[in-house]
């Protein structure tokens, strides 16, 4: 049993994307013209950094993949 360690770069890279979203949903300023635009960019980078994730997990060997990452080694 291995343990898993994230890809650094994917994995930092989509927090600041959630954390970006998180500030233009929760935070942002109504009165401020760009609210929108932030909001719908904030969760396009969202998306793509969890893609770049994905990718990079999988691209590991599987025993450097989280428990249950592959259909095949999936537990109950």
């Amino acid at each position: 049993m291995s343990v898993y360690y994230p890809p650094v770069q994917q994995h930092e890279d989509l927090i600041r994307a959630a954390l970006r979203t998180i500030g233009s949903t929760h935070y942002g300023r109504e009165s401020d013209p760009h609210a929108s635009a932030e909001q719908e960019y904030s969760d396009e980078q969202l998306a793509l950094a969890a893609r770049a994730l994905v990718e990079a997990v999988n691209a590991k060997p599987e025993n450097e993949q989280p428990i249950g990452w592959t259909k095949e080694n999936k537990t109950a």
